[in-house]
């Protein structure tokens, strides 16, 4: 079992600084925009947007801004058994490991829900936010895999997910994507959920979805603007879908940015 210590989101904080010292626990970090630097056990990693960072316990770590390029990066702290190493290959021999994800908005949205789950203490939120933590790690250790074993098959889906994230607003379809991966949409679906876990119109909505998240959050727009902006005609389907991914309807996210403002 996960054992969560704390889940955070450093949000462009220009005193943002990590002393050198020695690590207790272990710690991914997930870049979301921006720029910053780690020293670990003398080791630089340069991050940005897209990557993250696994820390594991008992290192010497520091971290600073990468200039005056202020990042904005998810983290979570805990500490995992022995018996982990043999699930989560990432904590196999305990050391610091970057890889740069494929599934940007996915795990994006994962690590939203964690620290959202984490802040708002409800009940069972340790038990839910273990298994999260438990999830990211599972995805982590696939693109590692993936990493050491570079083939077509990866390429393929890299190329397809590139592309949405590109054009998530307008209409895509399968057969586009296969068009443009010479090869059948059959083969294309299959090898997606192969490689990610989900059919590609699951990933096309959690993009789009992600995307009108943080619209919903940071922006002045209505539910009805945010649906069409990322490319949903009808908003009660926009609502439903919303809810599937997110566990909760858009209106929620009104409530929470009339209270930041």
């Amino acid at each position: 079992m996960i054992d969560l210590y704390a889940a955070g989101f450093d949000d462009r904080d220009p005193r943002w600084q990590k002393q050198l010292s020695l690590t207790t626990t272990c710690a991914v970090a997930f870049i979301v925009s921006g720029q910053t630097n780690y020293r670990i056990d003398g080791a630089l990693f340069k991050l940005r947007k897209g990557d993250l960072l696994f820390i594991p316990t008992g290192c010497l770590r520091e971290a600073f801004h990468d200039g005056e390029n202020y990042h904005q990066k998810y983290w979570v702290t805990f500490a995992a058994p022995a018996s982990a190493e043999t699930v989560y290959p990432l904590l196999a021999g305990q050391r610091p490991r970057q890889l740069r994800t494929s599934q940007f908005e996915y795990m994006k949205q994962r690590f939203a829900l964690l620290v959202q789950q984490w802040m708002g203490k409800l009940p069972y939120c340790e038990p839910i936010c273990a298994a999260i933590v438990a999830e990211l790690l599972g995805h982590m250790s696939r693109e590692l895999d993936l990493e050491r074993h570079k083939a077509p098959k990866s390429s393929i889906v890299a190329g397809a997910q590139a592309y949405i994230l590109a054009r998530y607003r307008d209409p895509i379809r399968v057969d586009e994507l296969a068009k443009l991966a010479g090869c059948s949409p059959n083969y294309l679906s299959a090898l997606f959920r192969q490689l990610t876990g989900n059919t590609v119109k699951h990933y096309i909505h959690q993009v789009k979805l992600s995307a009108a998240r943080d619209l919903l959050l940071h922006a002045d727009v209505s539910i009805g603007q945010a649906a069409e902006y990322v490319g949903f005609c009808d908003q009660a389907y926009f609502n439903r879908v919303f809810k599937k991914i997110h566990g909760f309807p858009p209106s929620v996210l009104l409530k929470e940015r009339s209270r930041v403002v």
